[in-house]
């Protein structure tokens, strides 16, 4: 049965009677026209309500479906909803079977692809350090919007769990009690300090409250971290390290043939300035070279000592004399307690900007097809180059019939919403064998058509588009497209196909629609006078029967008989004694006469 809009046809076991999480395009909640239905269709599979068991079967069913295709950015968001009702109605259930399932997750991986949970790796504050220096293509991420909560919850193992960075001992350690004019002795005094203890907590404080991930410590906690970096902490002269991949030991190590960085030999091995294993037993600081700050190394090691996931600010704090490093905290800002931004909603979580890659080849050119509210669309506004971006469809709106081309609302960025030509909007196919089969009547020339619409690939953001965008004008009804913009959209649609259309013809054809749109005017206008010659006829008509004898019905009345002012015919009132009407006896008559 038709659903969103009428934009997807599917069967009853993908509708609900109530469905509390958007999941277009995979299931719907059944439209109110067929509740008087809902017996019958509950036979054919209609389910009350979602259920964690629902959407897990839902999910697998998915992955079998759509196989190893890339999602669209309306499939994604639907997966990502079911995952996160799932995980939900896990942890609040504490269901007996969850870790059943964890076994057979399916999740999205960063290429927008369906695949088992126990196959990807989620990048941790920790293992986010190994990304750039590791060869990423012998291992599979999940997909980067998932959270690392329920990364957990769904048995995802963390980066850091399947890589270990550990020490290259092909080379001997050439241990430095200085590095440039820095002693270790002075840095192991300063880690020990209290008046730096107490600076390094107030911004761990500052950076935990608007870093969610980061986890703040008491000053006690930091301070014997701190004592316990000064205690292993070590300078060497040259550092190698390699990446392993568990449980083989797969050697992972990405090196470029040639150092990008300035000062350092040509290598086959990875060269870096810092290491601190998983157990934070071993900290070796390399000496950097001399444009780069001794400090600012100890500085990261430190961050990393304490789990922050980004750098501290921290630095210069080890080259500031004793007892100054919390005016140094409060001069430099560090201190500051703002909150982290609440994160968009998943409505708009994509809005405004640019199409991503991988979305690219599912984007379908259909100027006449329906949208459902909060469908996500790609758009542009026609502008020289510019390139196809992310938009949602704030409500349903379909085309009126005879309609070429009609105007619809996008939100566009985040809370604004723009009027856009349906021929500037773009939906996205979808890759679920389920979807396709029921929505997709055949298949002609590798276009396929629904109905009597059909879909068009149309190339990348920004390619072939040569024209700006018409603004409409202000008499223009919502949904109403102009003779001027149709033609300016027929130019774009063209010169995307790589088909030029020159002047002439623009002119030629926007003077066709003109004419066309006058005659329609013209029709309407004629079928608006006939109407009300129509209606005058109609009135006449109306007024001459009134006239009319109610006894013969075919001469009119002039005659009024007294008492009772009854009216009838000439040759009617001659041949009665009494008021045919209301049976009073005639007493004398009187003609009249019409106005």
């Amino acid at each position: 049965m038709p659903v969103a809009n009428g934009t997807r046809l599917v069967t009853a076991s993908s509708l609900f009677v109530r469905l509390t999480v958007k999941l277009s395009p995979f299931a719907f909640e059944l439209p109110t026209l067929y509740l008087p239905f809902i017996k019958i269709l509950k036979d054919l599979g209609l389910q009350d309500v979602l259920s964690v068991v629902r959407a897990k079967d839902l999910l697998l069913n998915l992955q079998k479906s759509c196989g190893y295709q890339h999602l669209n950015p309306n499939e994604l968001r639907a997966v990502m909803e079911i995952l996160h009702f799932i995980c939900d109605g896990t942890v609040q259930a504490n269901l007996s079977d969850g870790s059943n399932w964890v076994s057979e997750a399916i999740v999205p991986d960063d290429g927008c692809r369906l695949v088992h949970a126990r196959s990807c790796v989620y990048v941790d504050s920790y293992g986010s350090r190994f990304v750039r220096s590791i060869d990423t293509s012998r291992l599979r991420f999940v997909h980067p919007d998932l959270p690392e909560r329920m990364c957990t919850t769904l048995g995802i193992k963390m980066l850091s769990d399947m890589v270990v960075e550990e020490l290259d001992h092909e080379d001997q350690l050439q241990a430095l009690d200085m590095i440039g004019s820095v002693p270790l002795a002075t840095v192991r005094q300063k880690l020990s300090s209290r008046s730096l203890q107490a600076a390094v907590w107030t911004i761990v404080n500052s950076v935990a409250s608007y870093k969610p991930a980061f986890k703040s410590v008491s000053l006690e906690q930091l301070q014997s971290l701190l004592i316990s970096v000064a205690d292993k902490m070590q300078f060497v002269w040259c550092l190698h390290t390699r990446f392993l991949l568990l449980p083989m030991f797969l050697d992972i190590t990405r090196v470029s043939k040639e150092s990008i960085i300035p000062g350092w030999e040509d290598g086959f091995r990875h060269r870096t300035l810092h290491f601190v294993n998983q157990s934070k037993t071993c900290i070796f600081v390399a000496e950097p070279p001399n444009y780069i700050s001794v400090f600012d190394v100890i500085a990261i090691v430190v961050s990393q000592v304490l789990g922050s996931p980004t750098p501290l600010p921290i630095g210069p704090l080890f080259s500031s004399p004793e007892d100054s490093e919390k005016a140094i905290v409060d001069m430099l800002k560090l201190g500051s307690h703002r909150r982290e931004t609440e994160p968009m909603g998943e409505s708009n979580w994509l809005v405004g900007k640019e199409l991503l890659p991988q979305d690219a080849h599912h984007v379908q050119f259909h100027p006449l097809r329906p949208f459902y509210t909060g469908e996500i669309v790609a758009w542009r506004s026609g502008k020289d180059g510019e390139k196809l971006k992310y938009g949602t469809v704030p409500e349903d709106v379909r085309p009126s019939a005879g309609q070429a081309l009609y105007r619809l609302k996008v939100e566009t960025t985040p809370g604004v919403t723009e009027p856009l030509l349906s021929s500037q909007v773009f939906s996205f196919r979808s890759i679920s064998a389920t979807n396709e089969a029921s929505s997709a009547g055949l298949s002609v020339g590798g276009h396929t058509e629904v109905g009597n619409r059909m879909h068009v690939q149309v190339r990348t953001a920004g390619e072939g588009i040569g024209s700006s965008q018409l603004q409409p004008g202000t008499d223009l009804h919502y949904g109403r497209v102009s003779a001027a913009e149709l033609v300016q959209a027929v130019h774009e649609m063209l010169s995307a196909a790589g088909i030029n259309m020159d002047v002439e013809k623009q002119s030629l054809l926007q003077t066709t629609l003109t004419l066309q749109e006058q005659l329609k005017e013209s029709q309407a206008a004629l079928l608006l006078e006939q109407e009300k010659v129509d209606m005058a006829a109609k009135e006449a008509d109306t007024a001459k029967g009134a006239w009319l004898c109610r006894v013969c019905l075919s001469a009119e009345v002039n005659i009024t008989i007294v008492p009772c002012g009854h009216v009838l015919c000439q040759r009617c009132s001659s041949a009665v004694s009494r008021c045919p009407f209301c049976r009073l006896q005639v007493s004398r008559t009187m003609k009249i006469f019409r106005p």
